[in-house]
C-alpha cells in the first residue's frame, strides 16, 4: 500500500484524494471546500461533533484535505497516513497547523498514538481501498484501544463487494489500459490498493464489540459509501451500595 499511494501521490495527489476531480487539472478551491463539506456531512448525520478541546485521530489524512477543518475545531490532530510523500505534500500545503501531527503510519495500527489518547477517530474514503478487510477491522480494534471512554469513531466503509472486482480482464482490457496511459490517464486503478475490499458489518460489530465499542449508528448498509459511527464504552460506576 505504501508503495502504491507514494506513486499516486507523485502522480496527482489531488485526483487520487478525491477522483471527481479533474485529472492533472485539480480545481484546489473545490477540493479544499469538500473538505469542510464532508466534516459538516459526518456531523450532521453521524452526531460526529468536534469539541474544542478535543484530540482527533485522522485515518489516512492524504494531502490534509479533512485535516485542515478538523484542526480549526479540534485542540490536537494526529494525521496518519502509509504514503510519505502524502504527508510531505500536506506539511507543504499547511505550514501553519501548530496542532497537528504529521504521523506516518504502518498502513495496519495507530501506532504511535497512546492507549486511550484521543477523544475522536475520523476516516473517510480510506477503508474502502485496504485490500484485505481484516486490515480494516483492525483498525476498528485500533479505536478501542485509542479511544477515551465515551469517545467516538466516525468513518466510510464499503459493504459492497462487486465494487472491487475488476470491471473487465483480458487482452481487450489490457490494450485499452495501455492506452490510456499513452494518453496520460490515470494509473493503478486495477491495482489492489486501488481496488480495495468490502467489510461485512456482522465481522465490524463482533471486532467493536470486542474491542469495548457500541455501534451507535450506520448508514448505507449494502452500499459503498456505508458510514459507521462507534463510542468508547464508559466504564461502569463502582457499587456505592452498603450491606446491612
Amino acid at each position: 500500500m505504501r508503495d502504491f499511494w507514494d506513486a499516486r501521490a507523485q502522480e496527482d495527489a489531488y485526483f487520487f484524494v478525491d477522483d471527481r476531480q479533474p485529472y492533472g487539472a485539480p480545481d484546489t478551491e473545490r477540493f479544499w471546500a469538500d473538505g469542510q463539506s464532508l466534516l459538516d456531512y459526518y456531523a450532521e448525520h453521524l452526531g460526529a461533533h468536534i469539541e474544542p478541546a478535543d484530540t482527533v485521530v485522522e485515518i489516512g489524512c492524504g494531502i490534509g484535505r479533512l485535516t485542515r477543518p478538523i484542526a480549526a475545531r479540534a485542540a490536537r490532530v494526529h494525521a496518519l497516513d502509509v504514503s510519505a510523500r502524502m504527508l510531505n505534500r500536506a506539511r507543504a500545503e499547511h505550514p501553519d497547523l501548530a496542532n497537528v501531527e504529521w504521523v506516518l503510519g504502518s498502513g495496519a495500527d495507530l501506532r504511535p498514538v497512546g492507549d486511550a489518547g484521543a477523544d475522536a477517530c475520523l476516516s473517510h474514503v480510506v477503508f474502502q481501498h485496504i485490500p484485505d478487510p481484516r486490515v480494516t477491522l483492525g483498525y476498528v480494534a485500533e479505536m478501542g484501544r485509542v479511544l477515551r471512554p465515551g469517545g467516538w469513531a466516525a468513518f466510510q466503509v464499503s459493504n459492497a463487494p462487486s465494487i472491487h472486482r475488476p470491471r473487465s480482464s483480458g487482452p481487450l482490457a489490457l490494450a485499452r489500459r495501455l492506452l490510456r496511459r499513452r494518453l496520460g490517464g490515470p494509473r493503478g486503478q486495477h491495482h489492489p490498493a486501488w481496488l480495495g475490499s468490502a467489510v461485512d458489518l456482522d465481522e465490524l460489530r463482533d471486532t467493536a464489540a470486542g474491542a469495548g465499542l457500541d455501534v451507535e449508528r450506520v448508514e448505507g448498509a449494502g452500499t459503498q459509501f456505508c458510514l459507521v459511527m462507534l463510542r468508547r464504552v464508559q466504564p461502569e460506576a463502582p457499587s456505592t451500595g452498603t450491606s446491612g
